[in-house]
This record gives C-alpha cells, structure tokens and sequence, in this order.
C-alpha cells in the first residue's frame, strides 16, 4: 500500500463512507502531445477527490510561499508517479509496449478549491511514427485501489476529457469504455481496504482507453 499512500497523500488516514473497491478517485484530463507527425507523449491533469485531497492541501498550505517548499513536494509527488511508470501503458499496433523517458516536463501540484490537482507532461522514449499505425493507451492502477477515469468519455472531441486536437490529418481519436462484467463488478465491491487483487489485474479491467488510429 505504500506506493497509493506517497502518491494520494497518506489514504490509510482517511475514513472512507463505504469499503467497497475503489476508495479513492483521480479524474483525468489528458492531451495528445505530437511533434513533426510523431506522437511524442501525453500531458496529463490529474484531480483527486476531496478526501485524498486533504492532507496534500495541508502540507501546500503548510508551504505557503516557500517556492522551494513547493517545489519539494511536487519533485517527491512526481518521483513516485514516475516509479509507477505514471501508471500509463501504451501499446502500438503489434501490441508492444512503449516505454516513457524518466524524467517528466512542466510538473507540478496545485489547489483547485477543495481539491489537489497534479499536472505533468511525460514523453515516449522514441517519437513514434503516426502514419498507418494504431496505438492504445491506458491509465489506471493495477489493484483498483484508486479510481482513475475520464469524464465525459462519449465526447471524444471534448477537451474536458481528451485533447486528440493535435493530430495529424488522417488520424482520429476516441475513448473506449472498459467492458467490465456484473459478476467482476461485485467482485471489486466485495473487496475492503486491506485487500487487493492478487494478480494486479483488476484495474485494467475497469480502464478505460484512449485509441489513436491514423491512416
């Protein structure tokens, strides 16, 4: 569970209303980053739910206008995101799995009212090729522990959701909802906060997908 308390703020302090699967939720924003015809990576916006927001809005406002202060728990929030390779995976065509660089641009936290916002850009290792080619991406956490979604997903064009606006012509973007089954859908509120998923692959299933396909 430590990764989910670095991340989200300390969550094993919190008092959740229900114990069910997921017990806490980050809505998404994302943006497709392409350069020269080539996807190059994903600026990414990440608001958490109030109550895993409380304790990061402390210590932000513990910080005040210590710059330096500031800068401090932005670099210890980001360097667990990059630990957990920004929870993101993306796939081409063939099914290989693309691997990101280490080091993230423009990242930072900031309050948005009652709310803590994450917002970053992280970048492909290699600029991939756009032309003929297909690719998927998903963001979750494996246990399902957090809830990481986009709203909105029926308006693929909606920048409330995902940015596709700076595709190439000859490409589309939209978001497909997981395909998630009444029977998994019990099975994941049956489980409490001390349990997970033995084979870390609950959240997957409850992904959703951001598909890019270009002629």
């Amino acid at each position: 569970m430590g990764r989910y308390i670095l991340f989200f703020g300390a969550l094993s302090s919190l008092s959740f209303a229900v114990n069910a699967h997921p017990h806490a939720f980050v809505e998404m924003k994302n943006k497709i980053l392409v350069e020269n015809n080539q996807l190059v990576g994903f600026s990414m916006n990440w608001v958490l739910d109030e109550a895993s927001s409380s304790e990061m809005l402390y210590d932000l406002a513990l910080a005040g206008e210590d710059k330096q202060a500031q800068r401090k728990l932005a670099d210890e929030m980001m360097k667990n995101i990059v630990g957990e390779h920004y929870f993101s995976y993306l796939y081409d065509q063939a099914q290989h799995k693309i691997k990101y660089t280490s080091k993230p641009r423009h990242y930072g936290l900031k309050a948005e009212g009652s709310k803590i916002s994450y917002y970053f850009e992280f970048l492909l290792s290699q600029p991939q090729t756009l032309e003929k080619n297909q690719f998927t991406l998903m963001t979750y956490d494996p246990t399902y522990y957090v809830s990481m979604y986009y709203d909105s997903p029926q308006d693929a064009t909606s920048k409330n959701a995902v940015d596709f606006s700076a595709l190439p012509k000859g490409c589309s973007g939209t978001i497909i909802e997981p395909n998630v089954s009444e029977q998994l859908a019990v099975y994941a509120q049956s489980l409490d906060r001390s349990q997970r998923n033995v084979d870390d692959s609950l959240g997957a299933q409850f992904a959703q997908k951001v598909v890019i396909v270009c002629s």
